[in-house]
């Protein structure tokens, strides 16, 4: 997960050296190592707006840029 979010800032456009990055896992690490950490899904309204932006793909390319199932994103495109 660590290595996501440095990932994902660099995608951003966010320079993050490589030492920066090892020092921030180590204190990510000595923090909260063993831990479970929950981290929650978008709120419904939020995933209707990720959704709305993605409008012109199909259900299935929605699904996968977003992470959800086309169930879900049938469901919330309908309201539901």
């Amino acid at each position: 997960m660590i290595h996501d979010l440095i990932r994902a800032l660099r995608d951003s456009g966010i320079d993050v050296p490589l030492d920066t990055a090892r020092q921030v896992e180590v204190k990510i690490r000595m923090q909260y190592g063993g831990e479970r950490v929950y981290v929650a899904s978008l709120p419904k309204q939020s995933r209707a707006v990720q959704l709305a932006k993605l409008e012109k793909r199909t259900q299935v390319q929605m699904a996968l840029a977003t992470g959800l199932s086309v169930r879900q994103v049938r469901r919330i495109r309908n309201g539901k």
